[in-house]
């Protein structure tokens, strides 16, 4: 399990949520998951 911060406009696109935690094996997992859980964290 790892704890996300996030801050400023970053938070704001995770629903207000200054820190989440995710399940992930490899930062590949961890951004893959971060933007199925958090749409507006997905790079463009």
């Amino acid at each position: 399990m790892v704890e996300v911060t996030l801050w400023g406009s970053l938070a704001a696109t995770a629903g207000g949520n200054s820190k989440v935690e995710i399940e992930a094996k490899d930062i590949r997992e961890l951004f893959r998951k971060l933007a199925e859980q958090y749409p507006g964290l997905e790079p463009w």
